[in-house]
C-alpha cells in the first residue's frame, strides 16, 4: 500500500463523494492519447466471434416492408458460431443467450437471430480522437452518429460513477493485464493504509448472488484499489 498524508486521504475521500477527479495514477491511461473503451461492432457473417462473447441485439421488425428498429437487447452472450443458413432468417444466423443463463449454465431462452443486427462488444484501447464528443449534448450522441459504425463508449474513474454498486468493472492490473467481467458489490471503501478500495466479484458470482445462494463458494469478494479500476 501508498503511504498517503491525512491530506491525501481527505482528498481521494472527498473525489469519492463529490464525483471530482483527482490525480489518482494507474497504468491503465495507457499511453498519452488512448483510453480504453467498450467497442460494440457489428456483426458480419464472416466474421469469426468466440463463443461466449458480449453482444447487444438490435430489436427490429419490418413494417409496411420498411425496417423499424425498436430498442436494444443488451447483456446477452454468444453461445454459438456463425450458422449459414437457418429456416425463417433472411440471413446467416447466430444464438444468443441472457448472461444470467449463460452463468449458470442454463439453456433457457437461446434465440436464433441474424447476424447483421448483432453487436458484439470488446475491450479496446481507442484514441481520444475517435470518440465522438458533442458536449453538454453528450447523452445526443446517438442522434448524430451513423447507427451503423461501431460503438464507442468509453471507461471512466471510479471518481465518475456516482453509484457503483452493480457497475461492471475492468481491473487493470500492474503487470499489464486487464481483468474483466467483475461487478462492484459496494460504494469505495477506506482501506487500512489509506488507500480507497472497491469491493468486486466475478460476474459468475454476481448472478449466482441473484439465484439467492450465499454459499462460502459464490462469495469470493476482493477489495481492489479505486486507482486500478475503469467503470463501464
Amino acid at each position: 500500500m501508498d503511504d498517503l498524508s491525512p491530506d491525501d486521504i481527505d482528498l481521494r475521500f472527498g473525489s469519492l463523494v463529490s464525483g471530482l477527479d483527482v490525480d489518482m495514477p494507474s497504468h491503465a491511461d495507457v499511453d498519452q492519447g488512448r483510453r480504453l473503451a467498450i467497442v460494440a461492432e457489428r456483426l458480419d457473417a464472416d466474421d469469426m466471434v468466440l463463443v461466449g462473447s458480449r453482444a447487444r441485439y438490435l430489436m427490429t421488425s419490418f413494417e409496411a416492408g420498411r425496417l423499424a428498429a425498436y430498442g436494444w437487447r443488451t447483456d446477452l452472450r454468444v453461445c454459438s458460431d456463425v450458422i449459414p443458413q437457418v429456416d425463417g432468417l433472411r440471413q446467416a444466423g447466430i444464438q444468443l443467450i441472457d448472461e444470467r443463463e449463460h452463468y449458470l449454465g442454463g439453456d433457457a431462452g437461446v434465440v436464433t437471430v441474424e447476424v447483421s443486427r448483432v453487436w458484439v462488444e470488446r475491450l479496446m484501447e481507442v484514441c481520444d480522437g475517435d470518440i465522438p464528443t458533442t458536449g453538454d449534448a453528450d447523452w445526443l450522441r446517438s442522434v448524430v452518429t451513423d447507427p451503423n459504425q461501431p460503438i464507442i463508449e468509453p471507461l471512466h474513474s471510479v471518481a465518475r460513477r456516482h453509484h457503483l454498486i452493480g457497475a461492471r468493472v475492468v481491473h487493470a492490473r500492474e503487470d499489464g493485464d486487464y481483468v474483466t467481467d467483475l461487478r462492484a458489490v459496494s460504494p469505495a471503501l477506506m482501506g487500512s493504509q489509506g488507500t480507497l478500495m472497491v469491493p468486486v466479484v466475478a460476474e459468475s458470482s454476481w448472478y449466482r448472488w441473484g439465484e439467492r445462494d450465499y454459499d462460502a463458494r459464490y462469495r469470493p469478494v476482493r477489495a481492489i484499489p479505486a486507482a486500478e479500476l475503469w467503470v463501464e
